[in-house]
């Protein structure tokens, strides 16, 4: 029976199997005829009769069946088809339910099924199937995950494993549902690891991370979920990672758990920095969004809103920028550079304003070319907070500006007054007297003959003259420079 049959042969086998014919395939099998198919054919007498449902024409062909490929392939199949009586056949005829890749048996949905190979000595650590299910969001691996737990203490920890891994992947993927669902099922969020994401070696521990991490990083709901404790979790070191991703709400929720902006050993904040830091990531979706390759625009204020608000709060939770080096002051300053300038000019003010770092720290974040030249548009602003950013060619330019400009007004004042007449008026009585016949305050006409260079009589002059006592000489009215 182990003769390989024909083309012509197989194909009246396949034929009489698919459309059901047991007494007729139990003649093929009397009359000593091979149910061995050729290579080409590219399904088994045993797979159709399962396509049929037909109980006994699969009972017949399994029992006259000596591959055992064939009987593994038609096992895989029965799991597919969802048929718990014909897996339970198969096995009963020596399939092999190690054959089948458990989570090909979580695929299917069906808790009885994935018992059943539970119970028959199935692979539930390797290739992490329950893991891969969960991300799969298949609700009926929770279960049986719970039981093998319980049941294979020894086993435990590497199918915790592959729930807290899930649980990191739902972190990320913001997904409060399955959070929620792992979470009741058992899964750590503390626990340190790679998410389904990575590779099961993923390089240093120290580059790993935790749900509680991923939720930082993410979102509010899904941490509050998680219940942080203060008295448990290191919320300080959660603190930079919310500050990254500017979460401004994160943030806020941390500093009010307890956490300490400032964690640095020089007295700085680890999040204010990694926020200044996060700048460039806000600029950069802004590019994307453009679909510009060459000259990209600078992100404007408003696109680094989260940004700028994060920064705020932990301004107003005394943070702290200290940068250990001259490398974190320059990757604040490649971060600001692709704002507008009314982004840095903004976080100068801040940082002035709540006195988180020092002038020094200020002037090295502003001092090179670049950042001068990214600043022009506000160089004016920010020298008022005393801050010159102008290049030289600049202040040489404003300077000529401002002698024209004040050469300008001296021009235009002195074609309103006539110097001489007010210079003999204010020699001659009280400039008070002098100011009411011009409309103006005596305060007022001093300044119009300072700018004008009309010499004034000094202080105590008229009551030494009203005394008779000796005044001084009157100096000259000098000609006037414009």
């Amino acid at each position: 029976m182990s003769e390989l049959l024909s083309d012509t042969e197989a194909k009246q086998l396949l034929q009489l199997c698919k459309t059901g014919r047991l007494f007729d395939v139990q003649n093929w099998i009397a009359s000593g005829k091979s149910l061995l198919v050729p290579g080409n054919v590219k399904t088994t007498p045993l797979e159709l009769a399962l396509n049929t449902s037909f109980h006994s024409l699969v009972e017949l062909l399994v029992r006259q069946e000596t591959s055992q490929k064939v009987k593994n392939e038609a096992l895989l199949h029965a799991d597919l088809l969802k048929r718990l009586d014909f897996i339970e056949l198969l096995v009963s005829h020596g399939a092999e339910t190690s054959s089948v890749p458990f989570i090909d048996v979580l695929r299917v949905w069906e808790p009885k099924i994935i018992r059943y190979f539970l119970d028959h000595g199935a692979d539930f650590i390797t290739d992490s199937p329950f893991a891969v299910a969960f991300g799969e969001k298949i609700r009926t691996a929770l279960g049986p995950w719970k039981e093998c737990k319980e049941k294979y203490p020894d086993l435990a920890e590497q199918l915790q494993e592959q729930a807290d891994r899930a649980l990191r992947h739902f972190c990320y993927k913001e997904d409060l549902k399955w959070v929620s669902l792992l979470m009741w099922a058992g899964a750590d969020p503390r626990s340190r690891g790679p998410t389904l994401d990575d590779d099961e070696d993923f390089g240093d521990p120290e580059n790993q991370t935790t749900a509680l991490k991923a939720a930082a990083c993410k979102n509010l709901e899904i941490l509050n979920r998680l219940k942080p404790d203060a008295n448990r979790d290191d919320v300080d070191k959660l603190l930079p990672y919310a500050a990254t991703f500017a979460r401004t709400d994160v943030v806020r929720y941390l500093l009010e758990l307890g956490a300490k902006p400032n964690d640095k050993p020089n007295g700085g904040s680890t999040a204010l920095e990694e926020c200044l830091n996060s700048f460039q990531f806000g600029a950069f979706r802004y590019k994307i969004s453009w679909q510009v390759d060459s000259n990209p625009p600078k992100a404007p204020k408003y696109y680094v809103s989260n940004n700028r608000d994060t920064v705020q709060l932990l301004l107003q939770s005394g943070a702290l920028w200290r940068p250990d080096n001259g490398y974190e002051v320059n990757s604040v300053r490649r971060s600001l550079l692709e704002c507008e300038p009314d982004v840095t000019l903004e976080l100068v003010e801040r940082l002035v304003k709540h006195r988180a770092c020092t002038q020094e720290t200020l002037h090295d974040l502003l001092r090179t070319p670049a950042m001068r030249r990214h600043l022009i548009p506000v160089a004016k602003r920010i020298g008022w907070k005393g801050f010159d950013v102008r290049t030289a060619e600049q202040k040489a330019v404003d300077e000529r500006q401002r002698v024209i400009f004040q050469q300008a007004a001296l021009r235009e004042l002195a074609s309103r007054y006539d110097r001489e007449k007010i210079y003999e008026e204010i020699w001659s009585e009280p400039i008070q007297h002098v100011a009411k016949r011009y409309g103006v305050s005596d305060v007022g006409l001093a300044k119009v003959c300072k700018k004008l260079n009309i010499p004034r009589p000094g202080r105590g002059y008229w009551a030494k003259k009203a005394a008779g006592n000796l005044l001084p000489r009157r100096p000259p009215l000098a000609k006037l420079l414009v």
